[in-house]
């Protein structure tokens, strides 16, 4: 036994830095793959934007403004917010309101978003979508969306974040945290997909 403990630690100091520098490469990496614009303009069927930074709704109203889509859905909105909270008539008419705006209010956080886009999707026969979210969110939007909307083609519509700037991000504390904190949320989703995918496969 007092050989085994020696053994154990020694195992342990080798394999920790081991892994803290493949998580700060894997960090540099996330960033650097952050989709800081639309690459792809087609039209889709609908947008969705996800609730929870600024400029995202915004986006939403011009992209369905512009007849990129031809419906909305905004998730992830509070019980209690009324629509024109988030709409003004400067940004659609209410008979566009009435007609190609969803309100979804059951989800609250980004695996919530995705099942709830996707019992509205399969209500409004939905094949195409685009999503819309912060940039340094998006990687992990896209990947709850396309496990929980494997038949429905999504279009990321990232929106840069006005007070996180990517350029020299491990310079700005402030900015490394978030992108630490959501880069290890990421690696916990991509876990739950391999291990679904491997109970799948059993």
């Amino acid at each position: 036994m007092r050989r085994r403990k020696p053994r154990r630690w020694r195992l342990i100091a080798i394999i920790t830095p081991i892994l803290a520098i493949s998580w700060l490469i894997g960090l540099f990496v996330f960033v650097e793959r952050i989709p800081q614009s639309a690459t792809n303009t087609d039209i889709t069927d609908a947008v969705v934007v996800l609730t929870g930074g600024p400029g995202r709704i915004n986006r939403g109203n011009e992209l369905l403004a512009a007849k990129k889509a031809r419906f909305m859905l905004v998730s992830g909105v509070g019980a209690d917010v009324p629509v024109h909270d988030l709409i003004s008539a400067q940004d659609l008419s209410q008979q566009m309101i009435d007609c190609c705006v969803t309100l979804g209010r059951a989800a609250r956080d980004t695996r919530e978003n995705a099942i709830e886009s996707a019992g509205w999707a399969a209500s409004h026969n939905i094949s195409s979508i685009r999503l819309v979210t912060s940039d340094f969110h998006m990687p992990r939007s896209m990947l709850e969306f396309n496990r929980r909307l494997p038949h429905i083609r999504i279009v990321p519509e990232p929106v840069s974040s006005r007070n996180i700037s990517l350029q020299h991000w491990w310079m700005r504390g402030g900015t490394a945290w978030l992108l630490a904190g959501e880069y290890s949320k990421y690696l916990a989703a991509r876990m739950q997909v391999f291990l679904m995918q491997l109970i799948s496969r059993d």
